[in-house]
This record gives structure tokens, sequence and C-alpha cells, in this order.
């Protein structure tokens, strides 16, 4: 978990949401842990609401790139005459039980609350609305938010006023928050390319953190037959080895550029057998040898 190149499933978080609620005695550890988060762990992402020009441009950026942030759940933000308004949902294909809901819902609240205040310094909520019922300890709301609690409502809200999107955040700069938005809209651009069932198949590859699953558990992850998916990926003009050896490619370079894990250690998480059919097939891929390309 220390390593910064290691891959984490949802079904992975989803377990780790469980023990850490198991383990540690607090219903509200979502929360604590949003509370927690830092802008800065989002890289370009949270480079560009850092220079935003306005806490609106902040806002409105956040909702636009939101996939960016790869999350386990939906996000809108919307305006009114009087409050900007945050509204989160958790996917429901990812989250099971109310538990895990609660947990999602209150690690976005907590991580909207500690971004605003990485980007404005004071921050004050002035509502929350929940879809949930009220907890039964509800003093940790109380003091977190110090503000107006509804619950049992229809939608997950977070609310403040909106002379707050007016203000200026305290690392504006416009030229930046151009040129970083530029490159986000790349980075949406690539993701855009992997829809379809090879998108959704790139995303299991990803998920299944090196043990890469073969075509006939794809197919039930995907549930459709393996007559379906490969005639699918054909009309997207791709097959399960392409993607599959794409996955890997893009895997080895960030291993190669990023890390310092040895060849026998990359080809294990690629899950090869050993370091020489992995230089073999990165050779063919590229050109180059595993060295070559991580030296040149």
């Amino acid at each position: 978990m220390s390593k910064p190149e290691t891959l984490v499933s949802v079904s992975q978080m989803t377990s780790a949401i469980r023990n850490a609620l198991n383990l540690s005695n607090d219903p509200h550890i979502g929360l604590r842990l949003g509370l927690g988060m830092r802008i800065t762990t989002y890289g370009v992402y949270g480079f560009a609401l850092l220079s935003s020009p306005t806490c609106r441009a902040a806002c409105q950026f956040a909702q636009k790139y939101h996939a960016l942030t790869l999350p386990m759940s939906d996000q809108l933000f919307t305006e009114t005459n009087t409050h900007g308004i945050w509204s989160t949902e958790p996917n429901a294909s990812m989250v099971s039980d109310l538990q895990l809901y609660i947990f999602k819902v209150e690690h976005i609240l907590g991580t909207i609350i500690a971004f605003a205040k990485d980007i404005i310094g004071d921050f004050q909520v002035a509502a929350i609305r929940l879809r949930y019922p009220e907890p039964s300890d509800s003093s940790t709301y109380r003091q977190v938010f110090n503000c107006p609690i509804l619950y049992g409502q229809p939608a997950n809200e977070l609310m403040i006023d909106t002379a707050l999107l007016d203000r200026t955040p305290r690392h504006a700069h416009e030229s930046t928050f151009s040129a970083v938005q530029r490159l986000c809209d790349d980075m949406l651009g690539k993701m855009a390319t992997s829809s379809g069932v090879a998108g959704r198949l790139r995303e299991i590859f990803m998920e299944s953190a090196g043990r890469f699953p073969p075509i006939e558990m794809a197919c039930e992850h995907l549930g459709i037959s393996a007559r379906t998916l490969r005639r699918r990926l054909a009309s997207e003009g791709v097959s399960y080895q392409t993607v599959l050896d794409e996955t890997r490619l893009n895997l080895a370079k960030r291993y190669l550029l990023e890390t310092g894990l040895t060849m026998e250690e990359i080809a294990s998480r690629l899950n090869y057998s050993d370091a020489s059919n992995f230089r073999h097939a990165f050779r063919r891929w590229t050109g180059k040898s595993p060295v070559e390309f991580r030296t040149g």
C-alpha cells in the first residue's frame, strides 16, 4: 500500500471500506477520512481547482471533469438564486448496502469541505440534506457541518451561499488554470476513446490488479457470451487479445518510467510467467527492450 504504483480494484476498495468500518468502531470514519483529504492528492485535477479564477469556476470544473477522479458515485453541481448545491449519489452497482452507502456519502461530503478549505481557506456550509435517516448519534454531524441538517430527503446535498461562489481562490491564476484545463481535456478525450465494450473490458483488466481474467470470466462479468463479446469487439476494431496487450503495454510503460521495479517484479504484475516472456512481448510491442525504454 505504500507504493505509489499499486493498483486497487473496486472490489478491493469495497473490502477495505468494510474492514475499516468493522475494525475502527467509528461509524463516521468515512467522514473523517474525507476531511483528511488534500486537493493535491488529485494531481492535475486538483491543481486546476486550486488555480481556478473563482470558486464558481472551480465548482463547474469539478463537475465537468469529475470522471478524472474515477469515483464510486455520481456528482452534480447546480446553482439557484441563493445557493450552490453539490449533489452526490453512490453508484448502486458498487455500493451494495446502507453501511457502504453512508460511508461513501460521508466521504464525499468530507472531501468537498476539505477541498473548499484548501481553495479558499475559511468555509461555511449553509445546509446539508441526506437521503438516509438520522443516525442514532448525530452529534458528529452537528459538530462538523455546523449548519441545519435534514434527513430522509430526496437527494444527498451540500449547500453553500452563492456569495462564496464569487470569491477568488487563494492560488487563482487564470493562465495556469487554462493550461491545466487543456491537459484535462486531453485526458477526457483519451477516456472517450475507451468507450463501448472495449472500454468496459479495459476497466475489468485495470481492476484485476495484474491477474487478468480469461475471456470466459470477463464475459461472466460483462453478462454476455464469448461469441457476443468477440462480435462486439470486432465491430469496434479490436479483439480480446489486442485490448489485453494494450493494457499490459500501458502498465509496463508506467512501471518502467515511474517506478524502480525490477523486470521480474514487472513481469509478475503483468501476469507473465517470467521476465523473459515479458521482455519478448515488450520488444514485439515497441521495438525496444524494457531496459532501453527505461534508460532511453
